[in-house]
């Protein structure tokens, strides 16, 4: 029996020696990241060839916010929404994935609106603020005095502003400093019916004296965008007193009331009021858009609208071209609209790549074919120059390399209020044009 005890013990000093040997590696446990490396998918299965893998982990990655509306956005109606979402995969591209952008949607105007959150987010969560927003250029000047986008002069490319039309270049500056970059742009002129005239005039004298009936927005803004509660009366009416003479302040964008200038025109608006060349109704038009609808419907030969309207529905009517708005002695510079881009960040890492998203958006390249896919002007002659030779894009490159910058500075809503009082006076016909410019300019 011994020898028998001996040959059992032996075999179970072995077993046991084997079990201990292999007990280590029973207890080993994959991490995912360990899984991740030797599991295999079956496209990979049965050939050699490496798996390339992806170092950057998500400590490596800095996410811009960028609150804007929905039209610039990912979002947007093709063609314009899938365009921007390719131009901001290929700046995540540039930059390796290491930098993403995540647009954050929010209303234009109003409660809730983009610069209403910016105001209510700032004193309470300033941590909540966005990298980048996109704001309307008629609520820049408001923005800046609250404190809200920083300076873009030490952190974008200075090859860029130089290269705006002039009306962008001011529509972003502020008491010196670069606040923010117009991105896309509108302006009005005037449309004209060729059936009933060869080629309008372009000043009123030309008006009066052919008789032709005009349409221009005349009435009092409303308060359906921040153009209305920042101007306080029509483009269309602003840019036709400076053609006369008005001036405007050149540090503050401040419109300046004049005796002279402020005369002529409301001369001839009694004038081409009391030869019906103005519909009873001018005061009712309180935007482009409005003009565009009676205009369409015959009511005029000629009239001021949105070059937005005129490039969704010139189409429509083949026999309506283009020209400039006329004015006092040469055609109106018309005033321009838009909405721009602004860092909000006080953070000198994320500046620097909200900085660099800017910059890519506004390349040329990139800029003049989503505006155009969008239906806004873009805001640089090179941008503009991507849609092609055409006369009419030829048209308005004059047209946007005349345009005044969104008018600013302190009172101006109030001055523009007094030229609107004016003008709806005479048009009323319950004033005469000297009796309105002394009221207008204070001197009764």
């Amino acid at each position: 029996m011994k020898p028998i005890v001996l040959r059992i013990l032996s075999l179970l000093l072995v077993s046991l020696l084997l079990a201990a040997c292999a007990a280590p590696t029973d207890r080993i446990v994959q991490t995912p990241e360990q899984t991740s490396r030797v599991t295999r998918t079956p496209a990979s299965i049965g050939t050699a060839r490496p798996q390339p893998t992806n170092t950057t982990t998500a400590s490596d990655v800095l996410t811009l916010t960028w609150w804007t509306p929905e039209f610039i956005s990912p979002k947007a109606p093709a063609p314009a929404g899938p365009l921007l979402a390719k131009q901001l995969a290929d700046f995540e591209a540039a930059h390796d994935g290491k930098v993403r952008v995540n647009p954050v949607l929010k209303a234009r105007y109003g409660k809730g609106g983009l610069l209403d959150f910016l105001r209510t987010t700032q004193p309470v969560a300033s941590a909540l603020l966005p990298d980048i927003v996109a704001l309307d250029v008629a609520e820049l000047e408001q923005a800046v005095n609250l404190g809200l986008m920083q300076p873009l002069d030490n952190t974008l490319s200075r090859t860029i502003t130089p290269t705006l039309y002039a009306f962008a270049r001011q529509a972003g500056q502020f008491d010196g400093r670069t606040m923010a970059l117009p991105y896309v742009a509108d302006v009005e002129h005037a449309v004209y019916n060729r059936d009933r005239m060869s080629q309008p005039p372009s000043t009123w004298t030309g008006i009066l004296a052919e008789k032709i009936p005009y349409l221009f927005p005349a009435g009092t803004p409303q308060p359906s965008s921040a153009a209305a509660l920042t101007e306080g009366a029509q483009r269309a009416v602003i840019s036709q007193y400076l053609s006369a003479g008005g001036t405007v302040d050149p540090k503050t964008r401040r419109l300046v009331l004049q005796e002279q200038p402020l005369l002529r025109l409301l001369n001839f608006y009694r004038d081409a009021r009391e030869t019906g060349l103005l519909p009873k109704d001018v005061l009712d038009s309180a935007g482009p858009d409005e003009i565009w609808s009676s205009y369409a419907q015959g009511s005029a030969a000629l009239a001021d609208v949105s070059a937005r309207r005129y490039l969704t529905n010139r189409d429509a009517l083949p026999n309506t071209t283009h020209a400039p708005a006329p004015g006092w002695s040469n055609p109106v510079s018309p005033i321009a609209e838009g909405w721009a881009l602004a860092i909000t960040t006080p953070d000198p890492v994320r500046q620097k790549a909200a900085a660099e998203l800017i910059a890519w958006l506004m390349a040329p390249e990139r800029a003049g074919p989503w505006a155009q896919a969008a239906g806004w002007l873009p805001t640089s002659p090179a941008a503009l120059a991507t849609w092609g030779a055409a006369p009419y894009y030829e048209f308005l490159d004059g047209q946007l390399a005349s345009a005044i910058a969104p008018l600013a500075g302190p009172d101006n809503a109030a001055t523009a209020a007094r030229l609107q009082k004016a003008v709806t006076a005479v048009l009323k016909g319950a004033s005469t044009p000297a009796d309105a410019v002394q009221m207008a300019i204070g001197a009764k």
